[in-house]
């Protein structure tokens, strides 16, 4: 989420300097509950120290509302589609 949430504040910053003004922020979707609830959530537990640093840049910007993390399935990744062998039904949908 770290490196994604990189890529958004570069994008960000590069269409602000070809003079488009962007004022709602941008969904990252997430398919883990667990690194949400970490960004939503300020504590950490003796489970999550490793990432701590990491996690303090997405913190950071989903709290200034650069970036918003909304839920989505696994089944419904965008990009798992192009990474992952699907059935016929699956590629149809």
């Amino acid at each position: 989420m770290a490196c994604i949430t990189k890529e958004i504040i570069w994008l960000r910053w590069l269409l602000a300097a070809m003079g488009v003004s962007i004022s709602h922020p941008t969904p990252m979707y997430c398919d883990n509950q667990s690194s949400i609830q970490i960004a939503h959530n300020s504590i950490f537990h003796k489970r999550t120290k490793h990432i701590e640093i990491d996690c303090h840049l997405t913190r950071h910007h989903f709290r200034h509302s650069t970036i918003t993390l909304p839920f989505v399935s696994s089944s419904l990744q965008i990009a798992d589609f192009f990474t992952k062998l699907h059935s016929i039904s699956r590629f149809r949908f």
